[in-house]
């Protein structure tokens, strides 16, 4: 498994996520959506789920809850893209828990974006029964499942930094603990450094040493001769 970096984590949450403010901010400004052919002349009206009011031919009720989902998915990713700057600059502390906020919050941010777009289009084709032709998606809805792959990407990377944190946060408590913990009574040896001042008792018995001394040969006393001289 290919292990990557933080820095290269974070530089690529920082790119993803902000590729897909650029495409979210082109697809605001840009309305045209789908085209709806309408009336007898197969009139052509462009539409998108950004537009405040909705056209006559589509009641705006039916619209809320996709609008509603858009803005939610909007201001989760300017949130996402501002925590991912304000960690990589380093101006909040990079924890395994804003790794996994992040990670959250990006998940959250693409599925907010599928469901309003599969609710658009689900809309759409109950639409085209009721007050419309035919309708046809142009390249914007593109943009949009880009978005949903970056922010998959960006949560799945998050995730992975989340894991590796808290695994090396593991590895180094286990560290300390083993460092910290005393040694058994078992394994304790005392180990005297100082030099032996008093002498080994010794082997010989007290009373050899009265044999030795018994065994000492004294010499004999001299004997006094009387000496007579004969004249």
């Amino acid at each position: 498994m290919v292990q990557l970096s933080s820095g290269t984590i974070q530089t690529t949450n920082m790119v993803l996520s902000s590729l897909a403010l650029v495409l979210t901010a082109i697809g605001i400004i840009e309305d045209k959506w789908v085209e709806l052919s309408v009336g007898t002349k197969e009139t052509t009206i462009k539409h998108s789920p950004w537009m405040a009011c909705c056209i006559t031919v589509w009641p705006e009720d039916d619209l809320e809850a996709v609008r509603t989902m858009m803005i939610l998915a909007l201001i989760l990713s300017f949130s996402f893209n501002l925590i991912l700057g304000m960690e990589f600059t380093d101006m909040i502390p990079q924890t395994k828990y804003i790794h996994l906020f992040t990670a959250f919050l990006s998940f959250l941010t693409g599925i907010l974006l599928l469901s309003a777009l599969l609710y658009y289009h689900h809309k759409l084709k109950q639409g085209q029964v009721t007050y419309f032709f035919r309708y046809k998606v142009t390249w914007i809805p593109l943009t949009v499942y880009i978005n949903i792959i970056f922010y998959i990407i960006c949560g799945t990377l998050s995730f992975l930094h989340f894991k590796s944190c808290a695994s090396l946060n593991t590895i180094h408590e286990s560290d300390s603990e083993s460092e910290h913990t005393l040694p058994s009574a078992n394994s304790i040896q005392v180990i005297s450094t100082e030099s032996p001042t008093i002498m080994p008792r010794s082997i010989v018995r007290s009373h050899s040493i009265n044999t030795k001394e018994d065994d000492i040969v004294k010499p004999p006393p001299v004997q006094a001769r009387r000496v007579t001289w004969a004249l």
